[in-house]
């Protein structure tokens, strides 16, 4: 671009900071593009409210006739013929709010944002984010999912010195960065394999007779093509003390999900019999910390993913792997690398978590759990979806597996808790 070209940055301050600034200073301008020249010319902006008491019967004529919603417009205190454009002037730099519809009303580019980036190609913004829908049921933090649920096992001494229990073990290759689970330490964890294809993913037991897992582990697919096991810990030791083993009777998609842009990565399967609770496998609770699915809540907190998926030097482990994963706020996952959030990341359905230094998910890990304790019990947040990849040399070929370095995605668990309990033969509100 010819440095004396230089594009407008798009307004991307909520309303309050925008209210802040108009209290501040006179911070906007009407532009002119008169004759090919820039005019610009300082103007009061007033709040919406305002605008509805202080237009002119003529311009109320003309937002009734053009269908205009008062949300949509700004209004400016006088008009003046060939100022166009509302921009704001913040911190040396210029951005774009509005243009001119008639007289003093100004269209807010706003409310538009969302569909602006959606077709300007090489545009990334992090998208709105929705109100916060409570779920109907597990209003309260002493309701849960399952009576038992994320409950870890009391753990007991080791009776022989050679036991390869694994919390007497350093951390080693594992979930990039992380380490080594322990023995029993995840009881809600499942090793799902797909017999006709071969593919790996994880889920989690959250009933009885129910694992949670991604969607694309299971779109395309029949029950009949999966084998489940439940308490495994070495995959060596596939029929070892305390592993279950178990056929499915369906597979059920979210109805909304997206196999293209991963929208909507929730699926259920669901056991020809039901699964019984012992040490080594019992049901994690369904989200309901303070009844209250805002992700802004928990930003920050560590959480706890898990999985049999590659690790370090892109190895495959035999024993499962952990690792503490703090989740972001969306505007942290966003500003890392807005191309690919600016695109992938949707508030209200999905959220990211972890480091940019060498600590993720990787393939295989799809489906597993994220996990958050709170007082003794542990609750699912997130549901390992996707991430950024980078292309690698994997078993002699170039492959795209994923990057250490980025963030990875997880379905927010916390906004499809009514979808999944209404799915969930065992589990209802009552509980």
């Amino acid at each position: 671009m010819p440095s004396v070209i230089t594009p407008i940055c798009l307004f991307n301050r909520d309303n309050a900071m925008d209210l802040q600034l108009q209290r501040e200073s006179p911070a906007y301008f009407k532009w002119s593009t008169l004759l090919n020249m820039y005019h610009p010319r300082p103007t009061d902006v007033t709040g919406q409210s305002n605008c509805s008491t202080g237009l002119s019967s003529d311009e109320f004529r003309y937002l009734k006739k053009y269908d205009l919603p008062i949300q949509d417009i700004l209004c400016v205190e006088e008009s003046k013929k060939g100022y166009e454009f509302l921009i704001n002037s913040y911190k040396g730099r210029y951005f774009f709010r509005g243009f001119k519809h008639f007289e003093r009303v100004y269209i807010d580019i706003l409310p538009y944002i969302d569909e602006i980036t959606m077709h300007a190609k090489d545009i990334f913004a992090l998208r709105s984010i929705p109100r916060t829908k409570q779920p109907r049921g597990f209003t309260a933090p002493n309701k849960l999912s399952f009576r038992n649920c994320g409950r870890k096992p009391t753990s007991r001494r080791r009776k022989r010195e050679n036991d390869d229990s694994s919390e007497v073990l350093p951390p080693t290759s594992l979930i990039f960065g992380g380490h080594m689970a322990q023995r029993g330490g995840h009881p809600w964890h499942v090793s799902i394999e797909n017999e006709v294809t071969g593919g790996a993913c994880g889920g989690t037991l959250i009933s009885p007779r129910v694992i949670l897992t991604a969607a694309h582990c299971i779109y395309g697919s029949k029950a009949e093509d999966f084998r489940v096991a439940v308490g495994m810990y070495d995959k060596r030791q596939r029929k070892g003390p305390g592993v279950i083993r178990r056929k499915l009777s369906s597979l059920i998609v979210h109805p909304k999900y997206d196999p293209e842009e991963f929208i909507s990565d929730v699926g259920l399967l669901i056991l020809k019999k039901k699964i019984n609770s012992s040490d080594h496998v019992r049901p994690i609770c369904l989200w309901n910390v303070d009844s209250d699915p805002n992700l802004e809540r928990v930003a920050g907190t560590e959480a706890m993913v898990v999985g049999f998926g590659l690790a370090d030097n892109y190895t495959l482990p035999n024993k499962l792997q952990e690792a503490r994963l703090p989740i972001r706020t969306h505007r942290e996952c966003f500003l890392s690398k807005r191309k690919f959030f600016g695109k992938y990341l949707r508030p209200g359905d999905n959220f990211c978590a972890g480091y940019t230094n060498g600590t993720t998910t990787c393939n295989g890990d799809s489906g597993g759990s994220l996990s958050v304790e709170k007082n003794g019990r542990w609750f699912i947040r997130g549901i390992v979806s996707f991430g950024m990849s980078k292309k690698v040399m994997f078993e002699g070929e170039e492959r795209s597996l994923c990057h250490p370095n980025q963030y990875s995605l997880f379905a927010d668990v916390a906004s499809y808790v009514d979808w999944i309990v209404e799915n969930t033969p065992d589990i209802s509100f009552r509980n």
